[in-house]
């Protein structure tokens, strides 16, 4: 059985198997796309043909969600019935069936962003690290690129926030977990999304500065103060003016986050040695009593041994 796959980040696409498959009229990719962004809920028909069509008066714009779902029905025929869409059409409501094998970007984003959303970067476990990496590797283009209707401009800035979110969660776990290089790769994606995001400004400088890169750091805080002037005509908030002049002057100090992951390290470790001590210690009783023991035999086979001589004699 051929899996379906859909991306709807970047350029619009469906993956049939080893083929390509095609729903050429942009109306007809748009219901689609549409059902598909909206699945876990039927949609009105009423609002359908007036989101879709928008500029049009009722009557055909009824007309064309018709004609339109005529034609998606129509190219779910591609598909095997195992692999198959379906359209619920029930009292002027919407609903598309999704087949089992089918695989969808945007569905497989949302899932892992609701997992970690509600999470603070100390609760984030290896496994939210790898579901993140994975998520944000998703994220190979805005939602729908080229398309401007009103709806999709909405879905695609909150994907771009979503995608933020989780980049941010990111740069987080790295800074406590102490991988910097990899804190800062995310830092700079965020960066191209929003030149003027002055958190992801200061946590490179504080990656700079843990990872021993004070130069950069400074110069980090210059490209802030670049930005923010550049685009929102604003200076860097205390917080960020207070950092710089931290590293300016060496006497930066790790956020209280990092220091009780290193202290966290250092009280397993010394729990560990602890554990070792405990045993030798009592390795060593037992070998002392051992010794005890083995010292009463000795003393008792020399007694025997003398007693023997002198009755022998």
């Amino acid at each position: 059985m051929s899996s379906i796959k859909v991306s709807l980040f970047g350029k619009f696409n469906i993956a049939y198997g080893e083929k390509r498959t095609q729903i050429r009229a942009r109306k007809v990719q748009e219901l689609f796309i549409y059902l598909l962004v909206f699945r876990n809920s039927p949609q009105p028909r009423e609002s359908l043909s007036e989101i879709l069509w928008a500029d049009q008066p009722v009557t055909i714009s009824r007309k064309n969600l018709r004609q339109t779902l005529w034609h998606l029905q129509s190219a779910f025929k591609d598909f095997k019935n195992s692999s198959k869409f379906e359209l619920l059409i029930e009292d002027g409501w919407i609903h598309i069936r999704l087949p089992r094998d089918f695989w969808l970007d945007t569905a497989e984003f949302e899932e892992v962003f609701n997992l970690v959303n509600h999470k603070q970067a100390r609760e984030l476990g290896r496994e939210d690290f790898e579901a993140m990496q994975y998520a944000v590797n998703l994220y190979t283009g805005d939602l729908l690129e080229g398309w401007y209707q009103d709806w999709c401009i909405f879905e695609r800035e909150r994907f771009q926030m979503m995608n933020l979110m989780l980049l941010d969660k990111l740069v987080q776990y790295c800074e406590t977990h102490h991988k910097y290089d990899a804190g800062l790769s995310y830092a700079w994606q965020i960066l191209r999304h929003d030149h003027a995001y002055e958190r992801a400004h200061r946590q490179m400088m504080r990656l700079y500065a843990l990872s021993g890169d004070r130069t950069q750091a400074l110069h980090q805080y210059q490209r802030c103060l670049d930005a923010l002037r550049t685009e929102l005509g604003v200076e860097p908030s205390a917080r960020t003016q207070q950092l710089y002049t931290q590293i300016q002057a060496d006497t930066f100090v790790p956020p209280s986050f990092v220091l009780v992951e290193a202290a966290s390290k250092k009280d397993e470790t010394a729990q560990a040695f602890e554990e070792v001590l405990s045993r030798l210690e009592r390795f060593s009783l037992t070998l002392g009593r051992m010794e005890d023991e083995v010292q009463q035999e000795i003393v008792t086979l020399k007694n025997i041994l003398a007693s023997q001589a002198k009755h022998s004699s």
